[in-house]
């Protein structure tokens, strides 16, 4: 089921006329129907949201290495056997780019083996081309956690996975977009940990600006794409580090342990 939602989104007089229209659109793709969609009382070990920029530093070429490259990541035999042996986790994306263009989300999708991963990573691959303009990295991570704040969703850890190639843009008039800042601060405040994947190529030391400005929360990291071929193979690390933390979440007879 497809369906699309309008948002009163405030444009600046310079973006191009045709940014004008995808300014005030955001499209939500929910998955409801199939096993794999998230049940309001089924619980999982993980709940995490991809958050992937479009912004007008990436061509349409290095979007498409994106989603291919997440696409291949989470059909990876060892990404399978690490939700498989996790108990199952559940699935969102967000792709941000400037606050003024459109985004596209796709809704919480339950995982639990191979052929529910073939189904979302289809979808991911894909996603058409939204976006354009500035980084609005913090307005990226803000929608990623408005999906995690959906009360229906139980999970013993929420993480959020944002990759993007550039710092965020600094406007000398803040538009109606929310900072990287105050982003960090929300999941905080929420208990989200935030993950960076900083694809290196025009900015050498984005690694550090990510350590520094996006990753927070117990556990957290970055790890670095040497450019946009290498996104792939950074994603597929990124994930089996994400889905096996450390201290993986068990759910005992007395509720979630860590």
């Amino acid at each position: 089921m497809i369906g699309f939602e309008l948002e009163n989104i405030r444009v600046l007089s310079g973006l191009a006329k045709a940014s004008l229209a995808l300014g005030v659109l955001t499209a939500f793709i929910f998955l409801a129907e199939g096993r794999g969609e998230a049940q309001a009382r089924e619980c999982f070990s993980t709940a995490l949201v991809f958050a992937v920029d479009a912004s007008g530093s990436i061509d349409d070429r290095e979007y498409t290495l994106q989603m291919a490259g997440l696409s291949n990541a989470i059909r990876h035999p060892e990404v399978v056997s690490a939700i498989e042996a996790s108990g199952g986790v559940v699935l969102a994306a967000v792709v941000w780019s400037d606050s003024a263009f459109a985004t596209s989300k796709v809704g919480w999708f339950a995982v639990n083996g191979p052929s529910d991963l073939d189904h979302f990573a289809a979808i991911i691959k894909a996603l058409p081309r939204v976006g354009g303009g500035g980084t609005d990295l913090g307005q990226g991570i803000w929608q990623a956690l408005d999906l995690l704040d959906d009360p229906s969703l139980c999970a013993a850890r929420r993480v959020i996975d944002v990759s993007g190639d550039g710092k965020e843009t600094h406007y000398p008039r803040r538009r109606h977009s929310m900072s990287v800042g105050s982003a960090q601060r929300r999941a905080q405040e929420a208990n989200v940990v935030i993950n960076g994947l900083a694809i290196v190529d025009d900015e050498p030391d984005l690694e550090k600006y990510y350590i520094e400005n996006v990753a927070t929360g117990n556990g957290s990291f970055v790890i670095v794409a040497e450019g946009f071929d290498d996104f792939g193979n950074a994603m597929k690390a990124k994930l089996l580090r994400e889905i096996t933390p450390v201290e993986q979440a068990q759910l005992t007879l007395d509720g979630w342990r860590y």
